[in-house]
């Protein structure tokens, strides 16, 4: 094998392993993102998981006293979406730097 074709392998083994490293960070920071979301008066706060999974709902106590089921019902719903849609958002915003590292290697 000649010295300039194992350079050039090493330098394509060096790259692959640099790309699969970026792509390991990558999963691993999708994995492990949550996203909160706030109703426009602050008064319900929803944070969501990678998957969507509402992991964590907070409610100010005058949401519960002067809002009827109905109403509170369906902010909380609304907030969850608003979380989940900025959990798309911050994933396409990973991904996005993730793209620009690579190309800037």
């Amino acid at each position: 094998m000649t010295e300039t074709l194992r350079s050039d392998l090493e330098d394509v083994y060096g790259r692959y392993e640099e790309l699969r490293s970026g792509v390991d960070e990558l999963q691993r920071s999708i994995a492990t993102m949550q996203v909160s979301a706030e109703s426009a008066d602050g008064a319900v706060r929803a944070t969501v998981d990678a998957d969507g999974r509402l992991v964590d709902l907070m409610l100010h106590p005058t949401a519960c006293r002067e809002w009827d089921v109905n109403t509170l019902a369906r902010v909380i719903v609304e907030t969850v979406q608003n979380a989940s849609a900025g959990k798309y958002e911050q994933i396409q915003h990973l991904v996005t730097h993730h793209q620009s590292a690579e190309s800037g290697a």
